[in-house]
């Protein structure tokens, strides 16, 4: 018996994926399936059981827990229970700059 309560759609495309607590950059990843609230991912490397990961795909960002990690045969297996979604990345990074750039410039007038 499926006691699964959204149904997953398969996918196989290569995304990243960076554990958020470590101070590693981003691992190359497969995104393997996707549902509504939940992705599955195949890596080289576990990823921390409870961890919070960031994965990107594309214009897309996830952001989540890692609620279980698995070894297979060909790597392992990653279940995540997606917190948030961002769309459209670089906007979001655009935006990030540029606050960044104007909280210098106001830090920089307060010490003059």
């Amino acid at each position: 018996m499926d006691r699964r309560y959204e149904p997953r759609f398969p996918a196989n495309r290569p995304v990243r994926v960076r554990v958020l607590s470590g101070a590693e950059g981003f691992l190359a990843a497969t995104l393997c399936e996707v549902s509504g609230s939940g992705l599955r991912l195949l890596t080289d490397r576990p990823l921390p059981v409870g961890g919070t990961v960031e994965i990107e795909d594309g214009d897309l960002t996830w952001l989540g827990e890692v609620c279980y990690c698995n070894a297979q045969r060909d790597g392992f297996a990653s279940g995540i229970r997606v917190e948030h979604r961002l769309t459209l990345t670089e906007d979001l990074l655009r935006l990030a700059r540029q606050l960044r750039l104007e909280q210098g410039v106001a830090a920089e007038k307060q010490t003059d």
